[in-house]
This record gives structure tokens, C-alpha cells and sequence, in this order.
């Protein structure tokens, strides 16, 4: 009988689903899954979902923003980073642009030129949880009487 495989995403950054070679340049934008290394140059915007690790390599250079949930960071990126989980700089990498995290990790002479905000996943829930609450019969009136 013949079944189905399922497919196996895995966030160990020893396992790269794509490579973009060192000597590459690509415009665009780039979705993906699994974990992708850029060991060149690319313009436009990266996205990555659940499961999505992206690495940047010494020496190459990301314009763009850049959401993911995992970002290992050893080259440069010029745009805003968004982490759901964690962000790792290496002593070479560099970031210019605001970013937000939920862990971050710095290795000496890393830098990062921007705001910092860190995501607290409690928080989150809790403004969530408000901002879908309908308002309260007080709430309406309040705003009634200011108008």
C-alpha cells in the first residue's frame, strides 16, 4: 500500500533547505519555510513562517525587512527585523534598523543601529484579549458625552 510522506520542517540551522550562493544578487521578495542561508546580496523584503529560520553569512548584505521567527544574523541587514522568537548576532553581524524580539543574543562587537522592543508573549495575550472584548455599555456612553 502506498502512503503519503509527510514533510519533515526542522529548525536546526545545521540543516539548510536553500542557499543563496555568495556571488548572488536577487531583487525581490522571498517566503519560505525550513531554513534558508543568504551568503550574498538580496534586495526586498524576507518572510518566514512558524518554523522558519533565516541565517546571514559574513560578508553578505540583506535590504529589506525581514520576519521571521528565528534569525542568526553574522553579515549585515539595512531594514527592520521582526523575530517571533529569537534573534542571534554574531561579532560580525550588524543591523540598521528598529527590531523587535522575544530573545536576543549579542556576541561582542555586534551591533544594532535602531529601537529595540522586546515582545513579551503575556503581554500580547492580554492586549489581544482586550482589543476583541466588545466595549461596555459605560464605555459607549463615555464616549457619547466627549462628543
Amino acid at each position: 500500500m502506498l502512503r503519503k510522506r509527510e514533510k519533515n520542517v526542522s529548525n536546526d540551522p545545521q540543516q539548510i533547505d536553500t542557499l543563496i550562493g555568495a556571488h548572488s544578487v536577487i531583487t525581490g521578495e522571498l517566503s519560505f519555510e525550513g531554513a534558508v542561508r543568504i551568503d550574498g546580496k538580496f534586495n526586498g523584503n524576507i518572510h518566514a513562517d512558524k518554523d522558519g529560520t533565516l541565517i546571514v553569512s559574513e560578508g553578505s548584505i540583506i535590504q529589506g525587512e525581514v520576519h521571521v521567527p528565528s534569525l542568526i544574523l553574522h553579515g549585515t541587514i539595512e531594514g527592520n527585523v521582526y523575530t517571533s522568537q529569537s534573534l542571534k548576532l554574531g561579532s560580525t553581524g550588524h543591523l540598521n534598523g528598529d527590531v523587535q524580539y522575544k530573545i536576543l543574543s549579542l556576541a561582542e562587537g555586534s551591533a544594532i543601529n535602531g529601537r529595540c522592543n522586546h515582545i513579551d508573549s503575556s503581554v500580547a495575550k492580554q492586549v489581544t484579549k482586550t482589543n476583541k472584548q466588545p466595549p461596555t455599555r459605560q464605555q459607549k456612553n463615555q464616549k457619547l458625552q466627549e462628543v
